[in-house]
């Protein structure tokens, strides 16, 4: 048995906002946010809308373009560490959107961040392959909306991020072995690089809380950029070198778009150059656990996903954590 993408979907919501609106309010300008990171504007979700509703209408997509019927989904993965709300599960939410919880099939979530959207393909293929016969299509889904966690006083931080969603479909395929091949870690030390400190049952959201803005999104920028820069080219060499490959025998790297100097400089790192990669983080920011499969979708568009080309998916953030996928497209 073998695995196969065989749909890609992602949805941005319709509001923008650009550097030159955030430098209205902010210490900062269009000019120093493009030279730092890449980003000229970003997409923010309405006050009323939440990722299961961007997940949704990710998933709407995929399946429409795979041509499965969404009766057929056997499995819901969901990555997202903005959740609508702390129960229940995102992917609960997306299931009932879709109109098949009377199918009743599993729909559960996954919270590595930034890495999420990895980690859920690796849960979501795991499971296929245990059990073939109940999992023959997997719904797998990243989500997020930063913006409502944000602090937007914090120039260190609410110039990154956007909000968007991605979602492909995993379908088993009976003629051939192809799978995807991962590689996952986590590092528990760095789990204060990235956070949000407070509104969480250790730390829940009073008064105190709220004049500090604790219950906010938090980064060390410096300390994340080291981890990343080392992290994620020794991550895809060592998952190469499992199969006998290197760097140069990629068509494609799609990276988690955090910030467009430290994809260039990853890149460099591998040796490769920008034409090897597809990059959203220009117009959308940083998507979080969306920002893979956003990007997918992208290089699908674009024509860069051809029969038998070689990909790879690396995310990595909070926990601190990463997870690097390779696979053959269908």
């Amino acid at each position: 048995m073998g695995i196969r993408i065989s749909g890609i979907g992602a949805h941005v919501p319709e509001r923008k906002l650009t550097n030159q609106e955030l430098s209205r309010t902010l210490d900062t300008s269009h000019e120093w946010i493009v030279s730092h990171t890449g980003i000229r504007e970003r997409r923010l979700t309405a006050p009323d809308e939440a990722p299961s509703d961007l997940g949704y209408r990710a998933a709407l997509e995929c399946l429409e373009r795979s041509g499965v019927h969404k009766s057929e989904v056997d499995l819901i993965v969901v990555a997202c560490a903005t959740p609508d709300q702390s129960q229940p599960a995102v992917a609960c939410l997306i299931q009932d959107k879709l109109g098949i919880g009377a199918r009743q099939c599993p729909a559960f979530d996954v919270n590595s961040v930034c890495a999420g959207f990895v980690f859920a393909l690796n849960v979501a293929q795991s499971m296929m392959l245990a059990q073939p016969r109940q999992y023959r299509h997997v719904l797998v889904v990243g989500t997020d909306a930063f913006s409502k966690i944000l602090d937007w006083q914090d120039r260190r931080t609410c110039i990154f991020f956007g909000d968007a969603a991605g979602a492909v479909l995993l379908s088993r395929t009976p003629d051939d072995e192809r799978q995807i091949h991962f590689a996952l870690g986590s590092d528990g030390r760095g789990r204060h690089c990235i956070e949000v400190p407070a509104g969480g049952t250790r730390r829940p959201v009073d008064a105190s809380v709220l004049e500090r803005r604790s219950n906010t999104f938090s980064m060390h920028g410096p300390k994340v950029w080291d981890f990343a820069v080392e992290t994620v080219p020794r991550v895809i060499h060592s998952l190469l070198a499992q199969h006998g490959l290197r760097p140069r025998d990629l068509d494609l790297v799609v990276l988690h778009q955090s910030n467009l100097r430290m994809i260039e400089h990853i890149m460099g790192s591998l040796e490769l150059s920008m034409d090897r990669t597809v990059t959203t983080i220009e117009t959308f920011g940083n998507t979080a656990a969306a920002s893979i499969p956003l990007t997918l979708e992208k290089a699908a568009s674009q024509g860069r996903l051809e029969p038998g080309s070689r990909v790879m998916l690396c995310g990595f953030g909070g926990g601190l954590s990463w997870g690097a996928a390779l696979l053959d497209c269908w």
